[in-house]
Formats: C-alpha cells, structure tokens, sequence
C-alpha cells in the first residue's frame, strides 16, 4: 500500500491537472466540463459583440498585460468592465452551481438591462394640486 501511494503520489506531481478538479463540477467528468466550458466561452464572445453592435459597451480593443499565467488584463476600466461582463456570462451559462449562475445572472442583468422607472410618490400641500395631478395624469 505503501508502494501504491507513493507512485500515486509521484504521478500526481508529473500530472497535476489530472489530479485537480477545478472547473469541474461534482457529478461531471473533466471532457463534458471542458465541452461545456468551451461552449460558455463562445456564448460569452457572442454576447460581448452582440453588446457592441448595439452600442451598450465601447466597440474597441482594449491594451493591457499578459501575466505570466497566461491572463490577459485591460489597462483601462472600460476593459475591465468588458472582461468582468464577459467572465459573469460564462459563469451564467457555463456548469456551474445554481447559486453562481444566480449571481452571475444577476451582474449581467444589472449592467445590461435599466432599472424600471418609479412612480413618486406625491407629495400636494392643497387638494387643488391633487386635482391637477389626476388631470395631468388623464391627458
């Protein structure tokens, strides 16, 4: 058992992706996340442009630095903002638990779609105000 655990141990340090099940989630093998995911990344990159088409974000490239992981990072907010954007929707379609997708949902809602107009609330000294306000409200 000894013997088992050490080479288990050994290949796991030659491999380590195959030992790490970060984007993976429970129930799920490695190739349907990573299908999945690769789907979620189109669906964001459409998204994005679909956005930009329509004119709700900047249509340009932004610059910025690769880090030596291989992430790129935007050097202005604008940039910023898209690439946050974009990584809530992969979040939002991709396999990820409900109460993710929940919170991504809810980001992508927040900065794509207006907040509904409120009634105020009125606020008449006289009853003639009143009065004027549902005639007003009639025409």
């Amino acid at each position: 058992m000894k013997q088992r655990d050490q080479a288990r141990i050994a290949v796991a340090k030659r491999n380590p992706a195959k030992f790490y099940r970060c984007g993976v989630p429970d129930g799920m093998r490695r190739p349907d996340a990573e299908r999945l995911w690769a789907r979620a990344n189109e669906l964001a990159d459409l998204f994005i442009q679909f956005l930009k088409e329509k004119g709700d974000i900047p249509d340009k490239r932004h610059a910025g630095t690769l880090t030596e992981d291989g992430i790129f990072v935007p050097e202005t907010d604008e940039g910023k903002a898209e690439l946050a954007l974009r990584e809530a929707f992969v979040l939002a379609v991709g396999p990820s638990s409900p109460r993710v997708k929940a919170r991504a949902i809810n980001i992508v809602l927040t900065f794509t779609t207006p907040r509904p107009a409120r009634k105020a609330a009125l606020m008449l000294d006289r009853p003639e105000d009143l009065l004027d306000a549902i005639i007003n409200d009639a025409d």
